[in-house]
C-alpha cells in the first residue's frame, strides 16, 4: 500500500493507485474505491427504501462510521461526495483530519473522556459531538473550542437499556440540568442538537423489524418530555446495521453505520490510518 500522501503536482505512479494532486488529499486503489462506493450506495439504496416505506417526511443522514479505517477509504467517499464521517477515537480523528479535506464534517461518536476535550475541541473541522454524557464534558468543550471554529453540535447519550457496561445518561435531574446549560448564554460555542442511544444487542437483532425497538422507543420518550418542557426539537440519533430500519421507522434523523460500508475492522492494534 502506498505509505505517503501524495502531494506534488504532477507525480505519476504506475499500478492501481491514483494520485491526489491537491492539499489534503490522500491516494487510494482504484478497485477498493469500486468496492467501497459500491457498498455504499448499496446501505444509502436499504436507507432510502426504509426511509420510503416507513413514510418519513424528514432527512435521515447515513454517517458513515470510519473508525479504525485508514484515511484512504474515507478519501474514496469523500470524492463519492460523502461528507459526513463518524469516528470512536479522538486522535485518529485529530490525525485524519490533518490528513484528509477541510470540509469534511466530523462526528466524534466514541466514549469522551473528559481530559480529550480540549484536544477534541481544536479540530475546526469538528462539527458534531454525538456522545455528551455529562455537563463537564459539555462545559470542557465549550471553553476549550478553538477560535474562530464553527460551533459544536451536540447530541446527549442516553443509557435507554440500563445496561451498566454502557455510556449514557439515565438521571433526569442530570439530563434537565445538562440542557439547561446548552440553552444558557454561557454556551456559546456548543449547541444540543439531539439525543443518542444505542440499543441493546438483544433487542437490536430482534427477527422482525416491524416490531418496535423498546430501547428507541424509550429515547423518543426522551425527546417528548425533554421538548416539552425546554420548548426544543431535538432529533435523534439511532439505528445501526442490525436496526436501521426500526430507528428509522421510529423517528431517528441519523443512522450510524460502520462495517456494511467499509468491512471488517481491523484490530485496534493493527489499524493504521496511512
Amino acid at each position: 500500500m502506498l505509505k505517503a500522501v501524495v502531494r506534488a503536482v504532477g507525480i505519476r505512479r504506475a499500478g492501481p493507485f491514483r494520485p491526489r494532486l491537491l492539499h489534503n488529499m490522500v491516494p487510494y486503489d482504484v478497485n477498493r474505491a469500486q468496492e467501497l462506493t459500491s457498498r455504499y450506495n448499496e446501505v444509502k439504496f436499504s436507507c432510502d427504501a426504509a426511509c420510503k416505506n416507513a413514510g418519513v417526511d424528514h432527512e435521515v443522514l447515513l454517517l458513515a462510521v470510519s473508525k479504525l479505517k485508514p484515511a484512504s477509504d474515507i478519501q474514496i467517499l469523500y470524492d463519492h461526495g460523502v461528507r459526513h464521517f463518524g469516528e470512536n477515537y479522538v486522535q485518529e480523528l485529530i490525525e485524519k483530519s490533518k490528513l484528509l479535506p477541510q470540509d469534511i464534517e466530523w462526528h466524534f461518536i466514541g466514549g469522551l473522556q473528559t481530559n480529550k476535550c480540549k484536544d477534541l475541541a481544536k479540530v475546526p473541522n469538528l462539527r458534531y459531538v454525538e456522545t455528551i454524557d455529562s455537563l463537564k464534558k459539555a462545559k470542557k468543550l465549550n471553553e476549550t473550542r478553538v477560535e474562530n471554529a464553527p460551533m459544536i453540535l451536540c447530541n446527549i447519550q442516553i443509557n435507554t437499556s440500563d445496561e451498566s457496561q454502557k455510556s449514557g445518561m439515565s438521571d433526569e435531574n442530570e439530563i434537565f440540568e445538562l440542557v439547561e446549560f446548552f440553552q444558557s448564554p454561557e454556551s456559546n460555542n456548543v449547541q444540543l442538537k439531539g439525543l443518542l442511544t444505542i440499543g441493546s444487542w438483544d433487542v437490536s437483532h430482534s427477527d422482525d423489524p416491524n416490531v418496535d425497538n423498546a430501547d428507541f422507543a424509550t429515547l423518543v420518550n426522551w425527546k417528548t418530555k425533554i421538548d416539552g418542557k425546554f420548548g426544543t426539537n431535538l432529533k435523534l440519533s439511532m439505528g445501526m446495521s442490525a436496526d436501521f430500519k426500526q430507528a428509522i421507522r421510529q423517528g431517528s434523523s441519523e443512522i450510524r453505520i460502520g462495517t456494511d460500508i467499509f468491512g471488517t475492522r481491523p484490530a485496534k492494534a493493527d489499524a493504521k490510518i496511512i
